[in-house]
């Protein structure tokens, strides 16, 4: 099983309970959450998320990680979704190059 596709969704969850309020003065009523859609060359899809605590967290964080998200999909295609640890090496700060 290869990975051959790497989508990237951003979703906005809107709090059942209208709001979420911490210290600071901070709240947040939305929360940006992304949705990652990994394709395989057997048919199997598999998905993943992200959801940081409001851009009130850390305002460069939702599209941060969409952008690293998409930053990496690229070197992940042909890899074997069922092996981590393969995928970890290509992922990895000293990870090495991909040839």
């Amino acid at each position: 099983m290869l990975i051959t596709k790497i989508k990237c969704y951003r979703v906005e969850l809107p709090l059942h309970e209208g709001s979420y309020k911490w210290s600071g003065g901070n709240s947040v009523e939305v929360f940006d959450s992304t949705v990652v859609e990994v394709q395989t060359d057997e048919g199997v899809t598999g998905y993943g998320e992200i959801c940081p605590l409001g851009a009130a967290y850390l305002a460069a964080y939702p599209a941060g990680a969409r952008a690293g998200i998409a930053a990496l999909a690229p070197r992940l295609i042909g890899l074997d979704p069922t092996q981590p640890w393969s995928i970890r090496r290509w992922t990895a700060p000293c990870g090495g190059t991909r040839t």
